[in-house]
C-alpha cells in the first residue's frame, strides 16, 4: 500500500512538473520572442488525453504588462477556418446541408463571375480552396457591407483560375460557406459556432467578436513591430466564418482533443464520425506534400502525419497541429505579426514525436527585392488634379471618393481605409498597391479610374458618377 501511494504521489508530481523537455523548450521560446520583439506566447499540448503543457510566456499588452496566461483570450484568425467546417459538418449531420450539392440549391440568388463556378461549386469546394478565385483580400478590410450582401457582391469579382484547376486561398469562400450554413439552419455562423462547438466542448473563454473579448478578464492586445495595434472587427466587414474566433491554449486543447476523439467531448458526439472523417478527407493538392481538407491543411511532419492551420489577423499569429498518430495536439498563439507561433508549434511537434528540435532561431532571410518601374520624365497629368476629385464606383465596392490632398497628391477614400496616389507620369499616379491609371472619354473628361486592388487580376474599373 505504502509503494502504490508513493508511486502515485511521484506519478503526480512528475506530471505538475511538465514534460521533460519543457525547460529547453521553453529557453527557446524565450531567446526567440527577444529576437522577434513578441510581447506575449501562450502554448498548450495535449497527448494521451492529457494536457501536457498549458502555460503563457510574455505579456499581454506592453504598456500595462500582465501576464500571459493558458487563458489568455488570443485572436486565432485562420484557424478559424476549422470552425467554419465543423458547423457545416454539423448542418450536413442534421441533412439540411449536402457536401457536393451546389450552393444554388440553397441560395438561387448565388451568382459568380464564372457562370461553370455559379452552376457547380459545392460547399466542399468552398472549404478547400478552388473556386478560382485569387485572395480578393481587400474587400474585407475597406468596405463596410453585411455579410449577406458581401456573398452577393461575388459575382463582381474575377476569377485568376479555371474552377477546381488549383489550389488557392481564399477568404471569402469561407464566409460563404459560413453564411450558407447559418441560412440552412435558420442561424448565423456565430450562434453556430457556440451552440454546436463552443458549448458542448467546453470552451467557456472563446467567442467569435472582438467586442467580447475585450469585454474578457485576460485578454491580449494585438502588436506589431513593437507597437500596439488597432483590433480588427470582423463583422463590419462583412466577414467572419474566414477569421473571427478567439480562444484561449487551454480552450484550444478541448477543441484539439474533440477532433482526436473523432468527435467526441463530454460524452456525447458533437459531430459524428462519418462527418470528422469527411472534414479530414483531402481535396485539393496544394504541393508536393500536403492537401487541404475543409479548413485543414492534411501534410507530414517530418516522416509523421499531421493535420493543421494557421491563423494570421492584425496583431495576431496562431497554429494548431494534430497529431493523429501520436494522440497529440498542439497549439501556440501570440499577440504580435510575427513567424514565431508557427515555430512554436512546429519546435513542441518535434518533442512531442522525439525528434531532434529544428532551430527557430535562425535569422530570416532577406525577400529580394523587386525594380521598381521608372516614370517618363517631364510629364504631367492631362488634367487639373481638381477634375480627377469626384465619387467613383465599381459594383463590388460600391461608391468611394477621391479628393486632392497637400502636396499635389489624390485620395482614394473607402469605408475604412484611404489610398494615396502620387503622380507617377502623364494619367497615371503611384500607390502602395501599384499604378492607379485614369482615363478620358472622347470629351477629355475623367471616365475612369483603375485601381489594383487585387495583384493576380487585372485593375478594377471604377466609373466616375
Amino acid at each position: 500500500m505504502r509503494f502504490l501511494i508513493l508511486s502515485l504521489w511521484l506519478a503526480i508530481q512528475l506530471a505538475a512538473a511538465g514534460p521533460s523537455w519543457q525547460a529547453e523548450f521553453e529557453a527557446t521560446l524565450s531567446k526567440a520572442m527577444s529576437r522577434h520583439n513578441v510581447p506575449g506566447l501562450s502554448v498548450g499540448v495535449i497527448q494521451n488525453g492529457e494536457v501536457v503543457l498549458a502555460k503563457g510566456y510574455g505579456v499581454r499588452e506592453l504598456t500595462v504588462r500582465k501576464p500571459v496566461t493558458e487563458k489568455t483570450v488570443f485572436g486565432v484568425g485562420s484557424v478559424s477556418k476549422s470552425f467554419t467546417a465543423a458547423v457545416v459538418a454539423a448542418v450536413v449531420a442534421d441533412g439540411k446541408l449536402d457536401w457536393n450539392k451546389p450552393v444554388r440549391e440553397y441560395l438561387p440568388w448565388f451568382r459568380m463571375y464564372d457562370p461553370v463556378a455559379t452552376e457547380h461549386i459545392t460547399v466542399r469546394d468552398m472549404l478547400t480552396h478552388r473556386s478560382g478565385l485569387p485572395r480578393h483580400d481587400f474587400i474585407r478590410f475597406s468596405t463596410y457591407l453585411s455579410r449577406e450582401e458581401l456573398v452577393r457582391r461575388l459575382r463582381h469579382l474575377e476569377p485568376n483560375k479555371t474552377f477546381r484547376d488549383v489550389y488557392q486561398y481564399n477568404n471569402l469562400m469561407f464566409v460563404t460557406a459560413g453564411y450558407l450554413a447559418g441560412v440552412a439552419a435558420g442561424s448565423t455562423w456565430e450562434d453556430l459556432v457556440r451552440d454546436r462547438i463552443f458549448v458542448p466542448v467546453g470552451m467557456t473563454n472563446s467567442n467569435t467578436s472582438t467586442r467580447d473579448s475585450i469585454q474578457a478578464a485576460d485578454f491580449a492586445k494585438p502588436h506589431a513591430n513593437g507597437k500596439e495595434q488597432e483590433f480588427y472587427y470582423y463583422q463590419q466587414f462583412g466577414v467572419g466564418p474566414n477569421g473571427a474566433v478567439n480562444s484561449t491554449a487551454e480552450d484550444m486543447l478541448k477543441y484539439l482533443q474533440m477532433w482526436l476523439d473523432k468527435g467526441k467531448a463530454n460524452g456525447r458526439q458533437v459531430l459524428p464520425e462519418d462527418q470528422v472523417n469527411e472534414v479530414f478527407k483531402p481535396v485539393t493538392v496544394v504541393n508536393a506534400s500536403a492537401s487541404y481538407s475543409p479548413g485543414w491543411q492534411v501534410g507530414i511532419h517530418r516522416g509523421h502525419r499531421s493535420i493543421s492551420h494557421g491563423g494570421a489577423i492584425t496583431g495576431f499569429r496562431a497554429h494548431m497541429i494534430l497529431l493523429p498518430d501520436a494522440k497529440a495536439g498542439i497549439v501556440a498563439m501570440i499577440n504580435d505579426e510575427a513567424g514565431l507561433a508557427g515555430d512554436a508549434a512546429h519546435l513542441a511537434a518535434d518533442y512531442v514525436l522525439g525528434l531532434k528540435p529544428r532551430d527557430i532561431l535562425r535569422p530570416a532571410g532577406n525577400a529580394p527585392r523587386r525594380a521598381s518601374p521608372q516614370p517618363v520624365s517631364g510629364t504631367q497629368p492631362s488634367k487639373p488634379l481638381v477634375e480627377y476629385t469626384g465619387a467613383y464606383r465599381h459594383p463590388a465596392y460600391g461608391a468611394i471618393r477621391v479628393d486632392s490632398a497637400e502636396g499635389g497628391t489624390l485620395t482614394v477614400k473607402f469605408d475604412a481605409t484611404t489610398v494615396r496616389l502620387k503622380h507617377f507620369h502623364y494619367d497615371t499616379f503611384q500607390t502602395s498597391m501599384g499604378p492607379v491609371r485614369f482615363v478620358l472619354n472622347e470629351k477629355g473628361q475623367v471616365k475612369e479610374m483603375h485601381l489594383p486592388l487585387e495583384p493576380a487580376v487585372k485593375p478594377f474599373v471604377f466609373l466616375k458618377e
